[in-house]
């Protein structure tokens, strides 16, 4: 079960951030959302590779919000 972590600067309040979760944790192969929003960093845990990580942050995008990789994060392991 590959972890990945994702920064996402506009998460602006616990309100914007339970949505965020909801949205990922709809997704069948995640297994875990942690968002915070104060250090604007979305932690998921999920199964599976490249193509599930794409979804994950097609997801994010989807639900308005810029992403990117954790400094030092190498969404390739797993």
């Amino acid at each position: 079960m590959p972890d990945v972590a994702f920064v996402v600067k506009d998460v602006s309040d616990a309100d914007d951030a339970e949505k965020l979760e909801r949205a990922l944790t709809r997704l069948d192969f995640v297994n875990g959302v942690n968002v915070d929003p104060e250090k604007g960093l979305v932690a998921v845990s999920y199964d599976g590779g490249e193509a599930e990580l794409e979804k994950i942050e097609g997801a994010m995008e989807e639900a308005g919000h810029d992403v990117e990789p954790s400094p030092g994060a190498d969404p390739s392991v797993g």
